[in-house]
């Protein structure tokens, strides 16, 4: 249900709901393996953000990345944010109407996001907010998932690689996807490219530094975090989950942004078993 437009020679954005003149676009990124059906609050006009954005005047956008399905084993962040870039020139382009600019961002969507900031592109001063829900990290999930010494010792062997050389297929972490060594340190390595929202980042423990502080030029932008305490990607318990979230926050906030506030939800990674009686909170945080 939408238009579908093409936005470069490639790639579709499909928007949900048109409207004749919309006053902002709510761009929906979604995660690794995901596509623009993927996320239930965002799959049609029908769904809780399609309602939002119509009650609201917003038009909604789902598109998926190059890097979407099996893709972003060989492609990076740097991919996403050329995409998302012509995007949002795209959107400008040809509805001139169009005031505000959200990107909502999930898993690894939100490093998509962070990333898209940190290259200053002109199209960086049309976004007015930011929403990243669950950004969580990849490097904290392998390591619960396959240990931390397994990793470590995986993560030598790609650093002795070629970049764009595959991993072996019995690689721990990339469950069956074609991996060059590039994006397996990115997703694997402390300081990688993706790693954004690891735990030791922000508690202290690891020499590896938060980019969050690197973000310029961002003092016009409302960031949202949506915190899922249930998340089954996240290998740590709720307690842990929340104290984190708030250091987050707290960094974007150091930083200069407009706002910086976060929403805590008893839900799993996707939302897909939010509670009804917590839809319409997600919706207006989203919004606010």
């Amino acid at each position: 249900m939408g238009t579908r437009e093409r936005y470069s020679e490639t790639l579709d954005v499909i928007f949900s709901g048109e409207l004749r003149a919309p006053i902002g676009v709510l761009i929906v990124i979604p995660g690794l393996t995901d596509g623009p059906d993927s996320l239930e609050y965002a799959r049609s006009g029908d769904s809780a953000l399609g309602v939002g954005c119509r009650a609201r005047g917003v038009a909604l956008a789902r598109f998926e990345l190059s890097s979407g399905g099996d893709g972003y084993g060989t492609l990076t962040l740097e991919d996403d944010a050329r995409e998302l870039d012509a995007l949002i020139a795209h959107v400008m382009k040809t509805r001139p109407s169009v005031r505000e600019v959200t990107l909502l961002g999930h898993s690894t969507g939100c490093q998509s996001i962070c990333h898209f900031l940190s290259t200053r592109r002109a199209s960086v001063a049309s976004v007015n907010k930011i929403v990243l829900q669950a950004g969580v990290s990849d490097r904290d999930w392998y390591d619960k998932d396959h240990g931390a010494d397994v990793m470590r010792a995986w993560i030598e062997r790609a650093e002795a690689m070629a970049p764009e050389e595959l991993m072996p297929a019995d690689a721990p972490g990339t469950y069956g996807v074609p991996t060059n060594a590039r994006r397996y340190l990115s997703l694997a390595k402390p300081g990688g490219e993706d790693d954004w929202f690891s735990l030791d980042l922000f508690d202290g423990t690891n020499d590896a530094a938060s980019k969050i502080p690197t973000l310029v030029g961002c003092e016009h932008i409302d960031v949202r975090l949506v915190v899922s305490t249930q998340d089954e990607y996240v290998p740590y318990d709720a307690e842990t989950v929340l104290a984190h979230a708030e250091r987050v926050r707290a960094s974007f906030e150091r930083i200069g942004v407009k706002s910086a506030t976060a929403l805590h939800l008893c839900a799993n990674h996707d939302l897909s078993d939010m509670r009804p009686e917590d839809v319409p909170t997600f919706v207006d945080f989203v919004f606010s």
